[in-house]
């Protein structure tokens, strides 16, 4: 009996004695705000360790869990469009069939697979699917690394592991939205000069129609002239590269500045000159 009780307390001591180490594959959480819409992106982080990934350790032509452990998800909080398709809001296994000139890339909204077995995946609850051509990484990705970059509000999926790299783009429709949005409010008040300088700016940073950019500033000026207003105007005469209107604005904004004396306005007017002096030289 006194062997039976020594033995079961050296077990009891022995399992809570285990060496604490790192995960093998980690998970990692991206979440990004594009636009309007919130993503998600939840994976497994193997890592290459000196080994052959594409080809070997992750086969061509087989359905890939595309990460470790749990399947990979990817998740956003309002209806998007990836390859012509709308697809509702919410959670999707993220699923692929890797091969060297083509991947097929799987969306399911069955998320409690591991997809680590090509039994598990139900075509019934795919969401969508479609094809993408890899391409060679601009540097060697140690650890699987799931990303995504923002282009005019929309978003682009990139997927990448030692020297290959997927991506494709996932409209969120918010730059569109955004258009809406500002339509309405010129609506509501078609002579408030924040909204028109608000608008103004949303265009001009999108490098929008510049026509427009001016009607909306002159629009506001007429309430009177405004510092930040008379900036815009500025900025989209120059960008334009309509030299003689925006001299004029140029000198517009300077004889407010010198009248109004604003933080900083020594320094703004010298900008002005100096802008009105490069000029000048073309």
């Amino acid at each position: 009996m006194k062997y039976v009780l020594a033995t079961l307390i050296l077990i009891h001591e022995f399992s809570f004695a285990q060496i604490q180490l790192p995960e093998l594959s980690p998970q990692a959480i991206v979440k990004e705000k594009v636009g309007y819409t919130t993503f998600i992106v939840q994976n497994g982080r193997p890592a290459a360790r000196q080994r052959k990934i594409m080809g070997e350790l992750v086969p061509y032509g087989k359905l890939w869990r595309t990460g470790a452990g749990k399947c990979s998800m990817i998740s956003f909080d309002t209806p998007v469009e990836i390859n012509g398709k709308t697809i509702p809001a919410g959670a999707y296994a993220l699923v692929t069939i890797p091969d060297e000139m083509e991947w097929k890339v799987m969306l399911n909204s069955d998320t409690t697979k591991p997809y680590g077995d090509p039994i598990e995946y139900d075509t019934r609850t795919e969401a969508i699917s479609f094809k993408v051509t890899p391409r060679k990484s601009d540097r060697y990705y140690e650890s699987l690394t799931m990303s995504i970059d923002i282009v005019k509000y929309d978003a682009v999926f990139f997927l990448s592991w030692e020297n290959t790299q997927i991506s494709f783009p996932i409209k969120t429709l918010s730059y569109e939205r955004a258009v809406s949005e500002i339509r309405k409010s010129m609506e509501q008040n078609p002579d408030d000069p924040e909204r028109l300088s608000q608008a103004a700016f949303f265009y001009f940073m999108n490098n929008d129609d510049p026509e427009q950019i001016l009607a909306w500033l002159d629009q506001a000026l007429k309430a009177g002239d405004e510092r930040w207003i008379l900036r815009q105007r500025f900025d989209i005469l120059e960008r334009m590269q309509n030299y003689d209107e925006a001299a004029k604005t140029a000198d517009r904004a300077i004889a407010f500045l010198t009248r109004t004396k604003p933080d900083a306005w020594e320094e703004e007017v010298q900008g002005y000159k100096e802008s009105k002096h490069r000029w000048s030289k073309r």
